[in-house]
């Protein structure tokens, strides 16, 4: 019987997460993310990647006074400890914040029947929040994984976890997601 949940893994890529801003939060979260990808695999709880794929130009760039993850190159990639994870089915190229917002991960989600999203990547008060509220736009239930996400900013990550909670899911451990999975493999409801 599938699976009703999914993760996301949003924004695990080379510019990003080696950024010196977050690439010690990033080393200290990656043991509990790459668990949490391996015991959904053996769950059969489907596991799909984000990554910002952005032209040279970016309205973002200007707002934010720096270029990342420009299509087609090595710092748009994803990073080599989860690289092993992908696969040409579950990845989603995306150029805004939110992955849903002009990709087909509505699609995708629904053809697999799933009806609760584990977030997990970056940034959490960027991509993981506006992400969650188009999951809860759409009906999907949105849990953001609190030890497999990361913000440069402590307190925007606490703040984002606590909006995340109030108004559009839920906020959980990677443990307490997956500690839904019964004995035949299945995640309840």
């Amino acid at each position: 019987m599938p699976s009703d949940k999914a993760l996301l893994v949003i924004d695990m890529q080379n510019d990003l997460c080696q950024d010196p801003r977050r690439r010690r939060l990033i080393d200290a979260m990656l043991p509990s993310l790459q668990s949490a990808i391996v015991q959904c695999q053996e769950a059969l709880v489907p596991v799909i990647f984000t990554q910002y794929w952005l032209e040279a130009g970016a309205e973002q760039f200007r707002r934010f006074g720096d270029t990342y993850c420009l299509a087609n190159t090595v710092g748009a990639e994803i990073i080599d400890e989860l690289r092993d994870f992908v696969g040409d089915g579950n990845l989603v190229k995306k150029t805004k914040h939110s992955a849903f917002f002009g990709t087909d991960l509505d699609v995708r989600l629904a053809r697999l029947g799933t009806r609760t999203l584990g977030l997990a990547g970056l940034q959490t008060h960027i991509c993981i929040m506006t992400t969650a509220a188009d999951a809860n736009f759409r009906g999907i239930r949105p849990v953001a994984l609190s030890d497999c996400v990361v913000s440069s900013d402590s307190l925007k990550k606490d703040q984002a976890l606590a909006w995340i909670a109030d108004y559009v899911g839920s906020v959980a451990t990677a443990n307490e997601f997956l500690s839904e999975v019964s004995d035949d493999g299945v995640l309840s409801r």
